[in-house]
């Protein structure tokens, strides 16, 4: 029994420190190319570096970091070629869950999405990011529950988090919070009204914007 507690113990503080690491470099509070520190983190966190060390395998495998030869982590810059590719994932796969949202969704649930992107638009309005953030999680956390394939669902988060840093950036840059929360709008009402046909259209418009912003954004960051 002990053993059990302490493994589910350990598992808890790599987890811990896996989620502290993902908010802080997909909110820039890491930025790009910054070094990280094992001992920081581990005094910083109060754990010992065994999970943090954990935490950062994990994140490396997902892209988010990058070891090198000297066995030193440092967040990832993506070249635009992997912002290309993760936008061409991520089109297929929203579609596809979108499209299963779509068929599988409460009333209650498709009343929340509503919701949400009224929220979302109401944020954008104010410039408040961290609310904007936070409903467009809860949306697609929405979706993605309600489309019911762990498999999809896992892949959409990692290779969203691989860009979305970029993403958010470019969309302060360029004023496009609130077009952007238009363009969830339009989706949610596809997939409350059943409309089949209008989300892959929907999907593609609002990739192609998102595209075109975060490849504007990480070209100025390389130009620095």
């Amino acid at each position: 029994m002990a053993t059990k507690t302490n493994e589910s113990q350990a598992s808890s503080l790599v987890t811990d420190a896996y989620d502290y690491l993902v908010e802080a470099i997909t909110s820039f509070k890491l930025p790009t190319n910054a070094p990280i520190s094992e001992n920081k983190l581990a005094t910083q966190l109060g754990i010992s570096r065994t999970p943090i060390r954990q935490a950062l395998q994990r994140l490396e495998s997902e892209g988010l970091i990058t070891k090198s030869d000297s066995s030193r982590f440092s967040v990832t810059l993506v070249t635009p070629k992997q912002v290309e590719e993760a936008c061409d994932l991520l089109q297929i796969i929203d579609t596809y869950l979108f499209t299963k949202a779509a068929q599988n969704l409460d009333k209650k649930g498709a009343d929340q999405l509503i919701t949400l992107t009224q929220e979302m638009i109401k944020a954008a309005e104010n410039n408040d990011r961290d609310n904007w953030s936070k409903a467009d999680t809860r949306f697609h956390d929405l979706v993605i529950n309600a489309a019911d394939n762990q498999t999809v669902a896992s892949l959409a988060i990692i290779t969203r988090r691989k860009i979305q840093r970029f993403w958010t950036k470019s969309a302060v840059y360029e004023n496009r919070l609130v077009s952007c929360s238009k363009e969830h709008e339009v989706l949610a009402k596809a997939i409350v009204n059943k409309d089949l046909k209008a989300i892959e259209p929907a999907v593609l418009e609002h990739m192609a914007h998102m595209r075109s912003s975060i490849l504007k954004t990480l070209n100025l960051l390389l130009t620095f």
